[in-house]
């Protein structure tokens, strides 16, 4: 099954301006982390982008990427670092972007079905909520959560982020592969391309889960000592 999977991918991407599995260019990333950030998860960008994306002008061709996590203890986090890249034409575009977590469905490689409906918490994010900027080839995205999110103890979430875009006019939109795999391997459904949701890819997703401190204070620690007074 693997090896058909992998051969109709390279079929795929042999015809320009139709909607593919994968895309973008491949490559790692150079960026430094703040002293102020706990990294909870990380999974570093290796590959290429895996096609995530809500398509604005054909619903048919909706695609997704969720990738798993699990905390030994209760874990607090209130920022998404994640790896994107463009191509089919695309561009970085400031679009919509949506984050879905999900429980695992009990098989430990999968989450919940069906996508979207079945997750537990869900963020729709307008343009100018999120950061984007260059990272060698492809793009890093920092989203910062409008209220913290805690994870409960040994538990095994999965979560999924695309963004929303119009194929003829941005492309396409995808999440870049990460390696070595740890957990279970990133799932993809690309309704399309006939690609069933949940079905496991040969990698990861590169994602960090991150506790901010300096942003931390200033919008909850801050607020309390500005009462104060």
């Amino acid at each position: 099954m693997k090896f058909i999977l992998v051969l109709f991918v390279a079929v795929a991407l042999c015809f320009a301006g139709e909607p593919t599995l994968v895309g973008g260019t491949a490559s790692g990333t150079s960026f430094v982390r703040s002293d102020a950030e706990t990294v909870y998860w990380s999974q570093l960008p290796t590959g290429n982008a895996m096609a995530s994306q809500r398509f604005t002008d054909d619903p048919a061709y909706d695609a997704g990427v969720a990738d798993d996590f699990e905390f030994p203890s209760e874990t607090t986090v209130n920022m998404i670092r994640f790896w994107g890249g463009y191509w089919n034409g695309g561009t970085t575009a400031d679009t919509d972007m949506e984050i879905y977590l999900y429980l695992d469905d009990g098989t430990g490689i999968s989450p919940t079905t069906p996508e979207h409906t079945s997750a537990i918490a869900s963020w729709m994010i307008g343009p100018g909520e999120y950061t984007e900027v260059a990272d060698g080839a492809n793009y890093r995205i920092e989203y910062y959560f409008p209220s913290w999110v805690v994870f409960d103890a040994d538990t095994h979430y999965w979560i999924e982020c695309r963004k929303a875009m119009s194929f003829p006019v941005n492309g396409q939109f995808g999440w870049i592969q990460s390696d070595p795999i740890t957990m279970a391997s990133c799932v993809q459904g690309f309704t399309g391309l006939g690609i069933a949701w949940w079905t496991p890819q040969s990698s990861d997703a590169a994602f960090e889960l991150v506790f901010d401190d300096a942003v931390a204070l200033d919008r909850t620690t801050w607020g309390d000592i500005k009462s104060v007074f």
